[in-house]
């Protein structure tokens, strides 16, 4: 399963960014192989649709699960359409320290 995290930066020491669409990065986890690779999020500066059009960034990478502190409205639709987990974690955590819980 490929899950992404929301995250400002492109290292496992960043944390989880509060917003979904408008982040610098997305880490995705492969809970297979135990792989992390980082996409750059093209959709952070539209001035509109950034969640969906990040959503449909990651749908495209077989994401199954989202990680972010906050999803639009129009993202949790578009990622229940898709049958897409959303998690929002209660404390801030580092990218390792999550990936580390999936384990």
């Amino acid at each position: 399963m490929i899950i992404a995290l929301a995250t400002n930066e492109n290292n496992l020491n960043a944390t989880i960014d509060p917003h979904f669409g408008r982040c610098n990065w997305y880490c995705l986890y492969d809970t297979e192989t135990h792989k992390n690779s980082f996409i750059e999020n093209p959709a952070r500066n539209n001035q509109a649709q950034a969640g969906c059009d990040a959503a449909e960034l990651l749908l495209g990478e077989n994401i199954r699960l989202a990680i972010a502190g906050r999803f639009g409205l129009k993202v949790v639709d578009v990622f229940r359409k898709n049958n897409i987990q959303m998690v929002i974690p209660e404390t801030q955590q580092t990218l390792s320290e999550i990936i580390n819980h999936i384990k």
